[in-house]
């Protein structure tokens, strides 16, 4: 019951958050040129999509189906993270030779350590072990599992065939993990692993000492990350480890805070020469997202769209000797991502509003709505409220309502049919006095 009440749960505050997601406004190319195949960048405060770049563009997932393990695993297990389980021989063959934390067979780790692995070193031994100790043994009833979470996300267009993604079948798009990054991001645990920039593994029963995972989001490490390092961000994942001696593209799904906002980046298959840091471990992807960041939080802040002290609009009154008009506030301030350089003014005002106003109205109450555009974009729509007390005066309101009574279709229509009886009565009447004033014809008899 837990379980299904953390996944119902988890749901509803990524769906809450989505239901007015806005479209895609802005072009960082005078800045920065992306280079990557595919892009999506959204501003989870107001669901403003930043950017976006054939963002539902199938791509290989790779390393990036641990988000989705990872994803299972607090959906199902978030409240016992502190249980244990043997590092299975099972799964030896499948990792050997890949990404991984030297997590040995035959050792114990908590749940909690094999996440640490998963997103720290992108450790396949840490991923498919869990997975084996979680499903019994069952690793195509855990992928099962994946994609039933997945398609309940909300991913329209990925495909899990392992719980690591060293199978190439794994594939999803930067829409879709956006939907997976934000569903995980509901999890405190997820949170807390991923902001960890080292963590210490404790001593197992092949490791005579603790030792340290280096987290491969250097961007988190402020003493090793070099250029790469961004205080904003809060945590992420590359599809591979980082390139030493060869070259390739890369993916990297993160996400980055900085005075109250917060964006979700997702950059898929960047080539390398997107990296030009300059250091022996190539991260292309991560790059990019760097420089991304730096593009957003330089050109966009979290303000208000509106000034609830300032009269929108003005609309005709009926019915009132105190005014002939009412001014319209907007009920709303409405913080939305706007322009750093710019203000409120830059948006775009479509009012939607009745002809006139009908007293009596109360200072606060809704007469209209105003709808905000950004580039052409939806933004957000806010009530216009009424700015004062408007009474009506009763003399006008009956003089208004009997010279409505005679201009109304239905007076006219009475009067056509009143008319139309007194023309029938009428010829009624002329028929009998015609009929009556006619001489009687006389009757001879012979």
């Amino acid at each position: 019951m837990k379980r299904i009440f953390a996944l119902l749960l988890s749901l509803a505050v990524l769906f809450s958050c989505l239901a007015v997601t806005a479209g895609a406004m802005f072009d960082p190319s005078t800045v920065y040129d992306v280079k990557a195949q595919s892009a999506y960048i959204v501003n989870t405060d107001t669901n403003i999509i930043v950017y976006e770049k054939d963002s539902e563009k199938q791509v290989s997932a790779g390393g990036l189906t641990k988000y989705m393990t990872i994803a299972l695993v607090l959906t199902n297990y978030a409240d016992r993270l502190d249980n244990t389980f043997t590092m299975p021989f099972a799964i030896s063959d499948y990792v050997h030779n890949t990404d991984n934390a030297d997590m040995r067979s035959g050792e114990t780790f908590t749940y909690r350590e094999a996440l640490y692995a998963m997103v720290m070193r992108n450790a396949n031994e840490a991923a498919m072990g869990l997975a084996y100790e979680l499903s019994g043994g069952d690793l195509a009833g855990w992928v099962s599992q994946m994609n039933t979470l997945s398609q309940r996300i909300g991913t329209t267009n990925s495909t899990w065939t392992d719980a690591c993604g060293l199978d190439s079948g794994n594939t999803t798009t930067a829409v879709d993990m956006y939907l997976i990054l934000r569903y995980l991001m509901s999890f405190d645990a997820f949170k807390e692993i991923s902001a960890a920039p080292t963590f210490t593994m404790p001593a197992k029963e092949k490791h005579a000492k603790s030792f340290v995972l280096l987290s491969q989001n250097v961007a988190l490490n402020k003493t090793s990350g070099g250029r790469f390092y961004r205080s904003a961000m809060q945590g992420g994942m590359c599809d591979v480890m980082a390139y030493k001696n060869d070259s390739g593209d890369q993916s990297y799904v993160s996400w980055a805070n900085k005075d109250g906002a917060t964006y979700i980046f997702c950059i898929m298959q960047s080539p390398d020469t997107c990296d030009d840091y300059g250091y022996s471990n190539r991260r292309p992807a991560l790059c990019e997202t760097t420089k991304l960041i730096d593009w957003v939080f330089e050109s966009f802040s979290i303000q208000a769209a509106l000034d609830t002290d300032q009269a929108l609009a003005e609309i005709p009154v009926k019915y009132s000797s105190d005014t002939d008009t009412l001014q319209l506030y907007p009920a709303d301030s409405m913080m939305t991502l706007l322009p750093s350089t710019g203000d409120g003014s830059v948006t775009q005002k479509y009012f939607h509003l009745p002809d006139y106003a009908t007293a009596p109205i109360q200072q606060g109450d809704v007469v209209g709505t105003v709808e905000l555009k950004l580039a052409g974009e939806t933004i957000g729509v806010v009530n216009l409220i009424a700015g004062q007390d408007v009474h009506q005066n009763p003399l006008l309101f009956t003089v208004s309502k009997v010279q409505a009574f005679f201009h109304s279709l239905y007076l006219k229509v009475v009067i056509v049919l009143s008319l139309l009886t007194l023309a029938v009565y009428g010829l009624w009447v002329f028929i009998n006095l015609w009929n009556g004033r006619r001489p009687n014809r006389k009757i001879h008899r012979r």
